[in-house]
């Protein structure tokens, strides 16, 4: 009865010796590894025919990726209006909408805030308030946000910033003509990203810019046409990337105040457009190494002053209009050798002195006949 039991035993050793362990089921489809290792090609939609059309009939400017998609959708100026945003969520790609002096209101920025995409948004001159803030607190991809207050439709104020502060991707923002103080200010705390900050004509001073330290990656400021003094410079010598710095048409700064902008060694451009300054405070200036863009136009800055710019090897634009230099002075800038731009128009410098130094700069294009609108 044993031997009964070996045989069937035997045979199955023997059958998995000769056949071994099964292989595991393959497919029977070749496949081409080069092939296979290429992703499958994205299948790209065309933006809605009926959209383009309608956008186009507006007005509109529309720039496109390679791919033929909308990504910049420009109504500047046209008779755009609320209704005229309900179909721009249906745009996959747009990054940048421009509605600057459009009939644009409240209620159509509750469908720019469904543009999640957004990279730039342009609201300049529209008609739209702290409400209107609120719906764009979603675009949390947003870069530049420009606002103005100049035409009087934008009353956007102190209360709107909070929602602006959720914004925390916000490398430019705009709020010229716009009544913020220190008070709308603080409460933007939590843009670390922002480099660029526009606040002409606003109610800022110098406790407003005590408060700019908290943007530590800040570039760009411009403050003009606003409360500050000299004493309130002293807060941008802590701002260590400012690079760009409008203080033009400000009153109350005077040659004190250069004392301090001048510690501000990493500028590349200074407007100081009718600030009242002399020759005193230009030589506070002199330090200024890195400059490259230079207005000292309707200034006090005479002959003497003109030796302060002596060091500012790098620069390629210089505004001395409406100054009291002469060509006399012109020896001072022979050295400027960078220097692309020279305006004297409105001094006492006659074509003679400009002959004179485009001897010694002749690359450089000196303008002399004023042309109007301060140019």
């Amino acid at each position: 009865m044993a031997k009964k039991h070996y045989f069937p035993l035997l045979l199955s050793i023997s059958i998995f010796i000769f056949t071994g362990c099964s292989e595991p089921k393959t497919s029977s489809v070749t496949v081409d590894p080069q092939n296979d290792a290429k992703p499958a090609k994205e299948i790209t939609l065309a933006d809605d025919a009926n959209i383009v059309t309608a956008l186009t009939k507006l007005g509109a400017e529309l720039k496109k990726n390679r791919d033929g998609l909308i990504t910049e959708v420009n109504l500047i100026g046209t008779n755009a209006s609320d209704a005229d945003l309900e179909q721009l969520g249906l745009l996959s790609q747009l990054t940048s909408l421009r509605l600057n002096e459009t009939n644009i209101s409240e209620t159509g920025m509750k469908d720019v805030g469904k543009l999640t995409n957004l990279v730039n948004l342009d609201l300049r001159g529209c008609s739209i308030n702290n409400e209107s803030m609120k719906a764009l607190e979603g675009l949390s991809q947003l870069r530049a946000l420009r606002l103005s207050g100049e035409s009087g439709s934008t009353t956007v104020d102190d209360d709107g910033m909070a929602s602006i502060n959720k914004l925390t991707s916000l490398k430019a923002l705009l709020l010229d003509h716009l009544w913020i103080s220190e008070v709308g200010l603080t409460d933007l705390a939590d843009l670390k990203n922002l480099e660029e900050l526009y606040l002409a004509k606003t109610l800022i001073d110098d406790a407003s810019l005590a408060v700019l330290t908290q943007h530590p990656k800040l570039k760009k400021l411009r403050i003009s046409q606003t409360q500050i003094s000299d004493a309130g410079l002293e807060s941008l010598v802590a701002l260590e990337n400012l690079t760009d710095l409008d203080l033009s048409e400000n009153s109350i700064i005077s040659d004190l105040g250069m004392e301090h902008v001048g510690k501000i060694t990493t500028l590349k451009r200074l407007n100081l457009w009718r600030v009242a300054l002399s020759d005193f405070g230009v030589g506070k200036l002199a330090g200024l190494k890195e400059i490259d863009w230079l207005n000292l136009d309707n200034t006090s800055l005479s002959d003497t002053g003109l030796i302060h710019l002596q060091g500012m090897a790098k620069i390629t634009f210089l505004h001395l209009g409406s100054t009291t230099i002469t060509d006399a002075g012109l020896v001072h800038l022979e050295g400027l050798t960078t220097l692309k731009d020279l305006k004297v128009t409105r001094t006492a410098v006659t074509e003679e002195g400009v002959a004179s130094l485009n001897k010694k700069l002749p690359t450089t294009e000196i303008q002399l006949k004023y042309l109007g609108n301060g140019q």
